[in-house]
């Protein structure tokens, strides 16, 4: 029974993020929380959620409010972002009036902010393993040293997506590349949507990496995809090459 819940959690990540079955490997990459994982951000042994999959999936009781990702085990994420277009209007045919928070974060990738943006708890969890761990708004766990009921943040450095050091309450992503935000051709040397792509996890054309027509932050990166230490789409498993050698990610949308 526990295996057919979790080829449905893997089911459904294929149809969100496109990950193809040969390639997709979270065990023992950096999003392998467990205290197994590859990265120094886990679990420790022993404790309850020393678990892969739980810091974003639940086959129970899900947040059904949050459209973002499947089986969603997270609260819906909050707060305010100031967007890439705020200090660059018209930025790929993004059109701001000047308020921090006029263009907000999509779904898909408040999903990736949900413990990137710094100020989310990495280990807030709606459905936590065994009976009774059910928090509607998800509650904080134990998690490595960090005791239960204390937020376990991401800490500063490159990950840390939303920059919050200059005001707390509105977190910046102007520092990093616009998402959310409508492709448009021709706009910052956008190709067409319909150009063909190779080497790309999910997608054949331009059109398969984006989201409703938009560039989220699955775009470029799934989270499934532990084979590419920065989770690139443009995996180097597959091209036989370093994913971005040459700026070639950059040059699949852009005509530069």
């Amino acid at each position: 029974m526990r295996m057919n819940h979790i080829a449905k959690i893997a089911a459904a990540a294929v149809l969100t993020f496109g990950v193809t079955a040969a390639m997709a490997q979270i065990t023992g990459s950096k999003h392998d929380l467990s205290a197994t994982g590859g990265g120094t951000i886990k679990a420790s042994a022993g404790q309850n959620n020393d678990e892969i999959c739980v810091y974003c999936h639940t086959p129970h009781a899900a947040n059904t409010d949050f459209s973002g990702a499947p089986l969603w085990n997270k609260g819906t994420p909050t707060g305010s972002f100031k967007m890439y277009g705020a200090t660059a209007a018209g930025t790929a045919g993004q059109t701001i009036a000047g308020t921090a928070t006029e263009i907000a974060p999509s779904a898909p990738s408040l999903a990736c902010l949900s413990c990137h943006d710094g100020v989310s708890a990495i280990n807030s969890i709606v459905n936590a393993p065994g009976s009774g761990g059910y928090t509607a708004g998800g509650a904080n766990v134990a998690f490595g040293t960090t005791p239960a009921g204390t937020a376990f943040t991401m800490p500063a450095g490159v990950t840390q997506i939303g920059d919050g050091s200059v005001d707390p309450t509105v977190l910046d992503l102007t520092n990093d590349h616009p998402v959310s935000i409508t492709y448009v051709e021709g706009a910052a040397s956008l190709k067409p949507v319909t150009t063909a792509i190779t080497g790309w996890s999910g997608a054949t054309t331009i059109a398969g990496l984006l989201r409703n027509g938009k560039v989220e932050c699955g775009s470029c990166h799934d989270p499934h995809l532990g084979e590419s230490d920065t989770f690139l789409r443009r995996n180097a498993a597959t091209v036989g090459e370093a994913s971005n050698k040459g700026s070639r990610v950059c040059l699949t949308c852009h005509d530069k």
